[in-house]
């Protein structure tokens, strides 16, 4: 009878004993394996080598008579010499704490214990690694004849133990993530129905994990607010990950908004259920509402303001993409001015003229109905766009208007008296630029103010007296421009809590020959028309660097010199290369050059603004963002631009005494601006005041008449070395 050498480690169990090798097989005789194992022992030995386990036999005294190879791994060998020192050593599953010599795998055999399994870690010997073994130990009676021998089976499982031990933890890190996440964390199976939720759910809503017991994925989100469950289900059970916002009603019926993370469950890459996670969101939509209302509408009389104004002309006279809705074959500005009005400002306060304000825009509002908007421009400036109205028709509401702000104003007991001049021009008969037919419109505004005021009058070719004197300007302008007959004042800007120079604005002035020093607000809007702005916005760069570096070199503290940049000036291609040769050309670090936007500069394109913001940047330069509340930021552009600066516009600084809720605007403004890490600079401050409170607000900087007014360069070195000197 044959057998191989694979069948025969698979298939016995091979014990020394006192009389000799015992051999049991599967249906073989245990007679015959004695006898042929007696006289080939080589045989066993060879057998014992290919156990792929550890095999240890030691004799019913505790005395070690065989060890395979894999045994001799964990520290059994007949040829190890008895030392203390000596391995193998045992302990428990921790590998740190030692196995009392009682509980050790051969003691307890010899204890009586004949069959038994073990968990424990295992050492061969001081300072080598160990591994997490089970042992199989059993006392093997050899028969009458033979005396009983002791096994040890040894099998490695250190790389299981330590797959449970990394799942426990994963298991316990998820429970954990779970049971203390601030969102609430919803469970649904592949039906939509909840399984689970966590602790946030009370928090949040108010609502326990009981009273939601039932619920469905379809009866959570807001039908009106968000996907339907339906295609939810159809994305997640695709793979899809998806996202959007709801609305949850809270238990004590206010109603909360959500930002929900929908995430299918795969296990084995099988769908198998559903987590939705949902963020409160709610105090982060007031906040936007806030900063929407702020950038969007009038402070003082809820009305739209300029920005509104030109997005709802955009919206609705601009041919849309899909050209489903064309635009109003023709429409109307009207560009309301209120008479006297600032005789009533000036004479009866700040109060008497905001009450007017206010009850002229409720009155503008009715007149108009549905036929279009009412706008805000500035001051007592309004504007009304009208659409699909015949001449008369706009007329008419012109009249109306005119008839209802003619009627008295009661305030404090005391009528407010006044009347509108109105201007109007059409589109497309004028033009199809709204800034133009605004423009339009202003003309034919002053034409009735010119005769006397309280009417209306039309746009039309005759009111060219006022172009053209913009055409003379025009050509006056250039040649000025030319023979270098502009100057640039400089307005200090300060440190809002101790009043040290931080810096300083540079503003560009007309010396004109004849009519002395000109407005920028009347040849700026010229340069830009025509084209001069990017030639006059360059030489004021130059110039301002290089006051700025001959400051330096006669001992100026360190301070930045803000330059505004314009529209047009923003979207030439030159611009980077402009900035950068002034600044070489005056030998000025770029850290102390400070480019002024408009929010309007916004209007050309988030990205393609980003863009030229981020190239400008690379340069070294601060940018700042002017005039912060009038045009059109938001907290979307704002967290985006990579601005340093943000002015708040001097109408709100203004407003903080006037209007109840002016001095709070100012402070979320500054607290706004603070969030996105963005230094703050308050325009217009007149008063003592109005510093008082910009400093407890936490506004770093200043600028304004009750510091200094625009000055030319000369009497800007005196008045900061003046201020140095009383600071000493």
């Amino acid at each position: 009878m044959t057998m191989s050498l694979q069948t025969i480690t698979s298939s016995i169990v091979i014990i020394l004993t006192g009389a000799g090798i015992w051999v049991s097989g599967m249906a073989v005789s245990s007679f015959y394996w004695r006898r042929k194992c007696r006289s080939h022992q080589p045989l066993s030995s060879l057998a014992l080598q290919h156990i792929t386990g550890g095999v240890v036999i030691f004799d019913e005294n505790g005395n070690l008579i065989k060890a395979n190879q894999t045994a001799k791994k964990y520290g059994f060998s007949l040829q190890r010499e008895p030392s203390s020192a000596k391995g193998p050593f045992f302990y428990y599953l921790d590998g740190v704490t030692p196995l009392p010599f009682v509980e050790q795998p051969l003691s307890r055999l010899l204890a009586g214990n004949s069959r038994f399994e073990q968990e424990l870690w295992i050492m061969p010997e001081e300072g080598k690694p160990g591994s997490i073994v089970r042992i199989s130990a059993k006392r093997i009676e050899a028969g009458a004849r033979h005396k009983a021998a002791l096994m040890l089976e040894i099998h490695d499982i250190t790389t299981t133990k330590w797959a449970e031990k990394r799942l426990e933890v994963s298991e316990q890190r998820f429970k954990s993530l779970f049971e203390h996440n601030p969102d609430c964390v919803f469970w649904f199976d592949l039906e939509g129905r909840l399984l689970s939720v966590n602790p946030a759910l009370q928090r949040l809503t108010g609502y326990s994990k009981k009273e939601l017991e039932g619920i469905t994925l379809g009866s959570l989100i807001n039908r009106q607010v968000g996907p339907t469950a339906d295609s939810l289900l159809q994305k997640v059970q695709s793979g899809q990950l998806e996202q959007f916002e709801t609305r949850f009603a809270h238990k004590d019926g206010h109603e909360l908004y959500m930002q929900a993370t929908v995430i299918p469950i795969t296990v084995n890459s099988q769908l198998v259920g559903i987590y939705l996670i949902a963020q409160d969101i709610t105090a982060k939509r007031e906040a936007l509402e806030t900063i929407r209302s702020i950038a969007y509408f009038d402070s003082l009389t809820g009305l739209p303001n300029r920005h509104h104004f030109y997005e709802h002309w955009n919206e609705a006279l601009l041919p849309a993409n899909d050209q489903s809705s064309p635009p109003p074959a023709r429409a109307a500005i009207l560009f309301v001015d209120l008479d006297r009005f600032k005789m009533i400002n000036d004479s009866l306060g700040h109060r008497a003229g905001d009450a007017l304000l206010q009850e002229s825009a409720l009155r503008m509002k009715r007149c108009v109905g549905q036929s279009g908007i009412v706008a805000r421009l500035s001051g007592d400036e309004f504007v009304v766009l009208l659409y699909e109205l015949s001449k008369t028709d706009c007329l008419d509401i012109a009249a109306a208007i005119n008839e209802a702000l003619a009627v008295p104003v009661l305030y404090d007991n005391y009528p407010l008296q006044t009347t509108a001049s109105i201007g109007i021009s059409l589109f497309p008969e004028h033009s199809a630029d709204p800034e133009q037919l605004l423009q339009f419109a202003d003309i034919a505004m002053y034409r009735v103010k010119e005769q006397g005021k309280n009417g209306v009058m039309f746009f039309d070719q005759e009111m060219n007296e006022a172009i053209l004197r913009r055409t003379q300007l025009e050509a006056e302008l250039r040649s000025a421009l030319d023979n270098e007959r502009l100057v640039l004042h400089y307005q200090p800007q300060t440190d809002a809590a101790n009043g040290r120079l931080l810096g300083f604005e540079a503003l560009v002035r007309w010396q004109h020959s004849e009519r002395g020093i000109i407005s920028p607000l009347e040849f700026i809007p010229i340069a830009e028309e025509s084209g001069l702005i990017t030639a006059l916005g360059g030489w004021v760069l130059r110039e301002a660097c290089r006051q700025a570096r001959a400051w330096l070199d006669c001992g100026f503290p360190p301070f930045t010199i803000a330059v505004n940049i314009s529209m047009k000036q923003f979207q030439d291609e030159e611009l980077y290369a402009t900035i950068a040769q002034a600044l070489a050309e005056a030998r000025l670090p770029a850290s102390y050059l400070e480019l002024e936007i408009t929010e309007s500069i916004g209007l050309q394109g988030a990205d393609r603004v980003i863009d030229k913001l981020n190239k400008l940047k690379s340069l070294g330069v601060r940018i700042a963002i002017d005039d912060f509340g009038t045009g059109y930021s938001s907290l979307h552009y704002l967290q985006k631009l990579p601005l340093d600066t943000l002015k708040i516009d001097k109408s709100f600084i203004r407003n903080m005494e006037s209007e109840a809720a002016g001095a709070s605007i100012v402070r979320s403004i500054i607290d706004l601006a603070h969030s996105l890490k963005l230094t703050v600079l308050a325009e217009g401050v007149e008063h003592r005041w109005q510093v008082d409170k910009l400093a407890e607000f936490g506004c770093d900087r200043l600028q304004g008449y009750y510091m200094a007014r625009p000055m030319a360069a000369p009497d800007a070195k005196a008045w900061t070395l003046q201020a140095e000197h009383e600071s000493i």
